[in-house]
C-alpha cells in the first residue's frame, strides 16, 4: 500500500490526514500517519515480502467514540489488523489516539 492509498483509505472516514505532520492543522479532529519502520520477510539476504508498519495519530479536542469508531470501520472494512493507544496531551491540551497497522 502506498501512503497516498493510505491516505485515501484514511480519509474516507471524513477525517483529514496528511503524511507525517501538517504545517497548518485544519480545525479537529485531524489525523497523520507516518511508517517509521519495516519487518520484513527474508531469506538468503533477500527481502521476499516488505511489511510496512504505519502509526496513525488522531487529534480530538475530546474522546468522541463516534470519531474514533469511523476511523476504526475504515481499517477494518479494509482488512486491516490494528491496535489502539490513547493519550492526553497537556502541552497542546488534546488528545491523541494511536492505531499502529501492517500493510
Amino acid at each position: 500500500m502506498t501512503n497516498q492509498e493510505l491516505k485515501d483509505l484514511l480519509e474516507t472516514s471524513g477525517i483529514k490526514f496528511a503524511y507525517h505532520h501538517w504545517e497548518k492543522p485544519p480545525k479537529m479532529p485531524y489525523g497523520v500517519f507516518f511508517d517509521p519502520y519495516t519487518e520484513n520477510f527474508a531469506a538468503d539476504n533477500i527481502a521476499y515480502v516488505t511489511i510496512r508498519h504505519f502509526i496513525i495519530e488522531l487529534y480530538v479536542r475530546q474522546r468522541d467514540p463516534a470519531i474514533e469508531n469511523r476511523l476504526e470501520a475504515v481499517l477494518t472494512g479494509a482488512d486491516i489488523y490494528w491496535d489502539k493507544d490513547a493519550a492526553y496531551i497537556d502541552s497542546e491540551r488534546f488528545f491523541q489516539i494511536s492505531y499502529e497497522i501492517e500493510v
